[in-house]
């Protein structure tokens, strides 16, 4: 499977060695089918290609894999000048989930409790999931970018809705968009539109002058119009 997505048979032969291996041809598979883009997979194949290479100089197994690890393998490797995650950590959480999910990692004990934040990014993700029906591969920039938008209007944990304006939205927009090319440019306008809409509609106390500012009123929906009503 793997081949598909790699012209070079030295790329391939690389992603064969290590504790992984036997595991990416279905993660690809799994990939593909909750939407990612070839490109995507590319890359997320190469990442644990490079981690597998990484356990093997370790001497760990498949299963010495976790969180804690994860963390140690991304903290070794080159970080960008940007603060961004390096791309061979990318797609590194996907992985833990799909050896998670078929029984091949135990589930994680005890996880810890959710911050104020992270309960909102679960919200909306299910709210992009549920009620939107984003894909996968959509709503991972999406929720990446949430975060970074919520960080950039708080700082700390506690988030006062009340306190979002317009300028804030702008200047958080501009900044990331002067960070992209091309049609990623769009990305940080639509991932934050999307984020104010869901606020709306949820009825939190974020205001709506903000929302408007980058949501027109002629293109909300129906249930948004209704709910800014009451």
């Amino acid at each position: 499977m793997i081949e598909h997505y790699f012209s070079r048979m030295s790329v391939v032969t690389r992603c064969r060695l290590g504790p992984l291996a036997p595991y990416l041809d279905d993660f690809a598979t799994a990939l593909q089918q909750q939407g990612y883009k070839p490109d995507n997979i590319r890359v997320f194949l190469r990442a644990c290609g490079q981690l597998s290479q990484w356990l093997s100089q370790q001497e760990k197994n498949v299963t010495d894999v976790d969180e804690t690890v994860i963390a140690r393998y991304t903290s070794s490797l080159p970080q960008p000048p940007s603060g961004r995650r390096p791309k061979a950590a990318l797609g590194l959480p996907h992985l833990l989930r799909f050896l998670r999910h078929h029984n091949i990692l135990p589930l994680s004990p005890c996880p810890r409790p959710l911050t104020e934040t992270e309960r909102w990014l679960q919200r909306y993700e299910q709210y992009l999931e549920q009620v939107r029906g984003v894909a996968a591969s959509t709503r991972t920039p999406y929720l990446r970018m949430a975060k970074r938008f919520l960080a950039a209007c708080f700082g700390s944990d506690h988030l006062d809705w009340q306190y979002i304006r317009a300028q804030a939205i702008t200047d958080f927009v501009r900044q990331e968009a002067a960070t992209k090319h091309g049609g990623g440019r769009k990305l940080p306008s639509v991932a934050v539109r999307s984020l104010l809409r869901f606020l709306v509609l949820i009825h939190t106390a974020v205001s709506f002058a903000s929302f408007f500012s980058l949501y027109p009123v002629e293109s909300m929906c129906p249930q948004a119009l209704r709910m800014l009503a009451l």
